[in-house]
C-alpha cells in the first residue's frame, strides 16, 4: 500500500462513490494474508481499519543507487541557476506539494536573488505555478523541465544544491527523497512522523515545522549560507541509503523473506 487510495481520491481526485470506495478498500486490506505499507503511519491507518498489526509489514520506498554512482554533483552550466544555488524538486506536480510557497518566498525574500528553482516533472499544478512565477516577476529564475526519461533523473538531481520536499501528505514514503539521498543532496523536508522514519534533522537533512510560516525558508537560507553543512548532510544522506538498504533490491529481498514465513496454505504452496 502506497496510500489510502479511497481517502486520497476523496480529498484530491473527486471520488464520487466515497462510501463504496472506503468499504471496498477496507475489504481488500482485511482479506489479504499480508499487507505491505510504505510507512509506519500508513500501517497504523490500515490497522485502525481492522487489520491485525502482525499482518502488516512496513517496507519503505527506495531507489537504484547504482544509477547515481559516479555522478559528480554540479550545476548545469546551461541552467538558469548557473553560477548561483539551485533549489530542486522532482515529481508529479500537484498543488499539495507546496511549490507555490517556494516561488512566493523567492519573490519576497531579499536574500533569495541568488537562488534558482528547477522543477522536474509534470502535473496539474504546473500551469498555475508558471503563472505565479510570471506574475511575481521571477519567471527567469524558475525552470520547469517537464517529464524526463527515468534514466535522466539521476543527472538532473545531481544539479541540485538544495533538494526540496516542501509539503507531503502524512502517510507517504516520497520517492523523490530516496533519489535526493542517493544523489548526495542537502534535503529540506517537513518535520512530520512519516518523514522522520527516514530523515533525521541535523544529521542527514534539515526538517522544518510545516505549520510555522517561514520555517521552510529559514532552513533553505541556512543551507544556502553554509556550503560545509550542505556537503555534510548530503554525504550522510547518501550513506544512509546503504546503511538502511533503501533499495528496490533490498525491498524485494525483504518481501520474499517475509513471504517465506507464511504458513504453506497462505503462501500458495
Amino acid at each position: 500500500m502506497n496510500a489510502p487510495i479511497a481517502e486520497e481520491r476523496s480529498r484530491f481526485g473527486g471520488l464520487r462513490l466515497q462510501r463504496f470506495g472506503h468499504a471496498l478498500e477496507r475489504h481488500v486490506w482485511r482479506s489479504a494474508d499480508r499487507v505491505l505499507a510504505v510507512t509506519g503511519v500508513l500501517k497504523s491507518m490500515i490497522a485502525a481499519a481492522g487489520v491485525p498489526p502482525e499482518r502488516i509489514e512496513v517496507v519503505p520506498n527506495g531507489c537504484k543507487p547504482d544509477a547515481f554512482a559516479g555522478l559528480r554533483r554540479h550545476p548545469d552550466p546551461t541552467s538558469p541557476g548557473a553560477g548561483t544555488l539551485v533549489l530542486g524538486f522532482v515529481g508529479f506536480v500537484r498543488t499539495w506539494h507546496g511549490l507555490d510557497t517556494v516561488i512566493a518566498a523567492m519573490a519576497e525574500q531579499p536574500d533569495a536573488a541568488a537562488l534558482r528553482l528547477v522543477v522536474v516533472g509534470e502535473g496539474p499544478a504546473r500551469a498555475e505555478l508558471e503563472a505565479q512565477a510570471e506574475a511575481l516577476g521571477i519567471a527567469g529564475r524558475v525552470r520547469f523541465d517537464g517529464l524526463k526519461p527515468h534514466e535522466d533523473i539521476p543527472g538532473l538531481v545531481a544539479q541540485f544544491d538544495i533538494a526540496l520536499q516542501p509539503r507531503v501528505v502524512p502517510y507517504a514514503s516520497p520517492l523523490k527523497i530516496f533519489d535526493y539521498m542517493a544523489a548526495g543532496c542537502a534535503i529540506v523536508a517537513p518535520d512530520q512522523p512519516n518523514i522522520r522514519e527516514v530523515l533525521v534533522h541535523g544529521e542527514n537533512a534539515l526538517l522544518f515545522n510545516p505549520d510555522k510560516p517561514g520555517a521552510m525558508w529559514a532552513e533553505i537560507r541556512r543551507l544556502a549560507n553554509d556550503p560545509a553543512l550542505r556537503e555534510r548532510l548530503g554525504e550522510a544522506a547518501r550513506a544512509r541509503i546503504t546503511q538502511a538498504d533503501y533499495t528496490w533490491r533490498g525491498n524485494a529481498e525483504r518481501v520474499v523473506a517475509w513471504a517465506k514465513k507464511l504458513p504453506l496454505d497462505q503462501a500458495g504452496a
